[in-house]
């Protein structure tokens, strides 16, 4: 693994492939910057003579040949970014899992299973608040149907996917076959503070906290702002109160201390200062690591929706955006991260994430395995996200020995 090398590959997506260099990294799938960054991706592939092949929805797969037909070993992470996100989420995972095939082209080592190379799209939910696009595409938790039914304002999926030179019509051709997996393994920063504080350079990962993102529309009567407080139908009163209300669940004890909530996006029309709204809309992100104990919150948090809205007479909808996570990380896969840190004196930590990851999506189909290195701060999807290159490198080459073992399983 050469460190320099993995280094300036981040360096050079982030600056090169992004929309908006003068304020963190923004590459959103099917974007200007997304054909940028995949164009490099697939040269870089095809330099160490791997012809690449993309999917329906974009993932960008490339297969490092070796001695038998044995169930491979899966590697990679995502490429896209939220806006003005950091330049490490997800594309630090790409970079790793190239660096990983780069080294071993570079010594002409062929391992004794296949590796192959993925680099997922749309696992942010950018476009359409749906996420883990890709690595859901490819296990069969996204149909034709969804794809033609999920829309932004402009478009639906599919017709953006088409419109970008893309065939999901080929995903039901596509789909991971579980008996040609052995394990799926990610390395990725880790988004939260535990490993910094801890002052530990690596993170094992036992398991992903199940995600559920919800869409809610609140329908009132708009009016001029000088209009009696009697008889108003408000909907960003309404707002205001379930936003309240939802706090107020888990400081009571009504949803378990290590269960979240989160309400990260709202929009309201006209969104004038002196009208009181017609509409408002917002999501609600819950998490927690035991899926029926999600579930069970979420039925909590909507029953207090829906008494707030018999109590202000409130026209009010709810879609559930997407779901993901609530999947625990394959043991064999956990020792041999453990296994490749003792054998460099390496100390770690075992440790829950918190954001989903495509790990999550991936673990519904195939064992798997999710590698986290320091976050400075704990701080991501921000242009201020860092980790120190003494980490990254220590996660790829860590990410490197631990596919060469499980690369010669027999």
């Amino acid at each position: 693994m050469q460190k320099q090398r993995l280094l300036n590959t981040l360096q050079f997506l982030a600056e090169n492939c992004n929309d908006t260099p003068e304020l963190g990294v923004t590459r959103f799938s099917w974007s200007d910057a997304d054909k940028k960054a995949r164009g490099y991706i697939i040269s870089e592939l095809s330099k160490i003579g791997i012809t690449a092949w993309t999917d329906g929805i974009g993932n960008i797969h490339g297969r490092y040949k070796g001695k038998t037909n044995k169930p491979a070993v899966l590697i990679g992470s995502h490429l896209d970014t939220v806006k003005n996100g950091g330049r490490y989420d997800g594309t630090y995972g790409v970079v790793s899992a190239l660096e990983v095939l780069r080294s071993f082209h570079d010594e002409g080592y062929t391992p004794l299973r296949d590796v192959e190379f993925i680099a997922f799209a749309e696992e942010e939910g950018s476009n359409f608040g749906n996420t883990c696009f890709g690595s859901k595409a490819i296990t069969g938790q996204l149909s034709e149907q969804d794809l033609k039914t999920i829309r932004n304002s402009k478009t639906s999926a599919w017709n953006l996917l088409q419109n970008f030179g893309l065939k999901p019509q080929n995903l039901p051709q596509e789909q991971i076959n579980p008996q040609d997996v052995l394990a799926f393994l990610e390395v990725h920063i880790e988004q939260n503070e535990i490993l910094d504080k801890k002052n530990l350079p690596l993170g094992i990962v036992t398991a992903i906290c199940g995600m559920r993102l919800h869409k809610i529309h609140i329908e009132g009567r708009s009016d001029h702002a000088a209009s009696p407080m009697q008889g108003r139908i408000d909907p960003m009163a309404a707002f205001a109160e379930i936003a309240y209300s939802m706090e107020q669940l888990w400081k009571n004890g009504e949803l378990p201390e290590d269960f979240s909530c989160t309400i990260g996006n709202i929009q309201c029309l006209p969104n004038v200062g002196i009208v009181i709204p017609r509409e408002v809309d917002f999501t609600i992100d819950i998490r927690h690591v035991d899926v029926e104990t999600l579930e069970k919150g979420w039925e909590r948090i909507e029953a207090m929706i829906k008494t707030i809205q018999a109590k202000r007479d409130i026209k009010l909808s709810i879609e559930r955006l997407s779901a993901s996570g609530g999947v625990a990380m394959a043991g064999f896969v956990k020792d041999v991260f453990a296994q490749s840190a003792a054998e460099q004196n390496i100390p770690v930590h075992y440790l829950q994430s918190g954001p989903a990851h495509d790990a999550a999506s991936m673990g519904h189909k195939v064992p798997v395995g999710l590698l986290f290195v320091p976050s400075i701060d704990g701080l991501s999807h921000c242009p201020t996200e860092n980790t120190n290159p003494e980490h990254l490198a220590l996660g790829a080459e860590i990410l490197e020995k631990s596919v060469r073992t499980l690369a010669e399983k027999e």
